[in-house]
């Protein structure tokens, strides 16, 4: 058992892992006692202090009263003159205290530091603090000479501040995790509610749910393998059932629960175990819940006593779970998104995630996931995975939820793809239809992006398919790697790559040679089609596609879908009528159209493929 009455400096480091980076190690473990921002807490010290006569002043400009001097006047002096002097002395007006006076207080050092005489100079201004947090970037400067271990003497712990949070959020969240901290009693030291259920579970030999005061299970911990069907399909869908919540609320048990301050139990129903619940509250309000759900065998006495404890040694843990979200998720998305795209210092990204460089890993790329199923998804992932991070990520061809999953053991594709398909039809409703794209697993985080852009590519070229497969099957999960839509993915590579391509010729040509890049679009007349012919300039990967789309917004047309539709079927006149609806005489009247507005025959070989990509590259390009 750890006492977590106090708040002490390992647990302020191992609770913002996610947006403060350790650059040193701490010697003593000290209990913490303020957070303060370091021109608040030289001011309060100055204040508290006789005048000293090294203290710098300036007049106001009423003349009335000296005022001190803004600190971060004096720290651009500072930084500038022990950078041209190499020392690591501060400059004499600095404000300076005693030590003492900082024991157990965490710094927000706000003012950039500029050199390693500077960081050096930042040390030794605020020596005897518990922790001083630097803005990004800081340690660029950090020399293993310069600063040693932190200690809780004169050296305090160096931290970073992430670029992905500002702050005041910093502050506030360094303050709320300390006043949680407080109100802990002595418990097991848990990280997070998933530990936390796993301790009181063992605790007492009872199944546990905690869950959020909208019955999402926030974690869970199971003894043995037999689940009574409500806790089955609670843990599976993620929640309560919503007919399960009728039939509390209809009872009043939820009513009961939501007014009590302690706990409340329910007696056991035909195969439904008894259940004991007591709710988390903080400063009156409800926050959250524990279930217990238990065997006869269990005596509930010595079980409400443990969830009494529990519940108080919850608080600090649910509170940081929900003060975190308003800009972990934020932090957490962008900190993926570096990784996914390939960014060459993923150091800062990493140590947010808790990703080791070496390591198993693999991105998931899914397609229309509404947001309010994205919480669900990650639990069943998180459950299949070692761990999974996931975040919607926006794109030139639209929006995808990237899951980056971490494995205990190396896995090919294949595998990967069974086992999630697995795991989210044995979880997921049987109504719902879902779509993902599996990347080549990697072995350095480094090499993650290339994962990402595969699967991202996969996920398309399956929607692809579907959407062009004629009548659609029952709603399904439906999983596959690069090797399962091989022809696609190199099709939609090639659409992006011309693409790309002319974009950047198109910029190269300026706003003097627009003109002549899109000559053949201007050459289009009203109806769609060009005047004598087919423009000889018209070279554009994408204009035989855009012509028809005109066309087909200025007459209600749709000779775009029809040849999208005709090269699905891979040129079947009979196929491609019936599912546009049509008689085979009305597909060969659109096909004479296509070829009279764009000059380009799906007969000739070379101007069929032009065709294609322009459908490609259109519906690639968003339109």
């Amino acid at each position: 058992m750890t006492d977590t009455a106090s708040p002490r400096l390992s647990r302020l480091i191992r609770d913002t892992e996610g947006f403060l980076l350790p650059l040193t190690e701490a010697a003593e473990d000290v209990v913490i006692t303020r957070i303060e921002f370091g021109f608040d807490l030289s001011t309060s010290n100055s204040l508290a202090e006789e005048v000293a006569p090294t203290r710098r002043t300036v007049t106001s400009r009423r003349g009335a009263e000296p005022a001190a001097l803004p600190r971060r006047t004096l720290t651009s002096e500072r930084d500038a003159g022990t950078a041209e002097h190499g020392t690591d002395t501060a400059v004499s007006g600095a404000v300076t205290t005693e030590p003492g006076t900082r024991s157990g207080t965490v710094v927000l050092v706000t003012e950039p530091v500029r050199s390693r005489a500077g960081l050096g100079s930042v040390v030794a201004e605020y020596a005897g603090a518990a922790a001083l947090v630097l803005p990004p970037g800081s340690h660029s400067h950090l020399g293993e000479a310069a600063i040693g271990r932190g200690s809780g003497g004169e050296t305090p712990v160096l931290l970073e501040r992430s670029s992905h949070v500002t702050w005041s959020e910093a502050l506030v969240h360094l303050r709320q995790l300390t006043e949680g901290a407080t109100s802990a009693v002595a418990w097991p030291d848990v990280d997070d509610l998933s530990a936390l259920a796993a301790v009181i579970a063992e605790s007492t030999g009872a199944s546990i749910t905690i869950e959020d005061p909208a019955s999402r299970v926030l974690a869970h911990a199971n003894l043995g393998d037999d689940l009574d069907e409500i806790r089955r399909e609670t843990i599976l869908s993620g929640a309560i059932p919503d007919w399960r919540i009728a039939e509390l609320e209809e009872s009043g048990f939820l009513d009961t629960i939501r007014r009590s301050t302690d706990v409340v139990e329910r007696p056991a129903e035909g195969t439904s175990p008894a259940r004991s619940v007591i709710a988390l509250r903080s400063e009156g309000e409800l926050i959250g819940t524990i279930w217990a759900a238990y065997p006869a065998e269990v005596d509930p006495a010595p079980l409400r006593e443990i969830l009494r404890d529990a519940a108080r040694a919850a608080l600090p843990v649910m509170l940081r779970t929900l003060r975190r979200s308003p800009f972990e998720k934020r932090i957490r998305r962008e900190a993926l998104a570096a990784i996914l795209a390939g960014s060459a210092e993923l150091g800062p990204s990493a140590t947010l995630l808790a990703l080791p460089f070496a390591g198993h890993y693999c991105v998931l790329a899914f397609a229309e996931v509404a947001p309010e199923r994205e919480p669900v998804l990650r639990f069943h992932l998180r459950a299949a995975f070692a761990d999974a991070v996931l975040s919607q990520v926006e794109s030139g061809t639209g929006s995808h939820l990237a899951a980056l999953v971490q494995m205990s053991a190396p896995s090919n594709a294949a595998q990967i793809r069974d086992h999630v398909a697995s795991t989210l039809r044995r979880s997921l409703p049987d109504d719902e239809a879902l779509s993902f794209g599996v990347g080549s697993p990697v072995d350095r985080l480094d090499e993650v992006h290339r994962s990402w852009s595969e699967a991202a590519y996969v996920v398309d070229a399956v929607n692809g398919r579907q959407a062009s497969g004629g009548a659609q099957a029952a709603p399904t999960i439906i999983g596959a790697t690069a090797a399962d839509a091989a022809a696609e993915v190199i099709g939609l590579r090639v659409a992006d790559t011309l693409l790309a391509a002319e974009a950047a010729e198109t910029a190269e040509v300026g706003a003097a040679g627009a003109g002549a890049a899109v000559g053949a679009g201007a050459a289009i007349g009203a109806d769609g089609a060009e005047p004598a012919g087919r423009n000889p300039d018209a070279g554009s990967v994408v204009w035989p596609a855009r012509a028809l789309a005109r066309h087909d917004a200025n007459h209600n047309g749709s000779l775009l879908e029809t040849l999208r539709v005709y090269f699905a079927t891979v040129g079947n006149s009979a196929e491609a009528s019936r599912r546009l609806h049509v008689h085979t005489n009305s597909l060969r009247h659109r096909l004479g159209r296509i070829e009279e507005i764009t000059g380009l025959s799906t007969v000739n070989p070379a101007e069929r493929l032009w065709l294609e990509l322009a459908v490609l590259a259109h519906d690639r390009a968003g339109g």
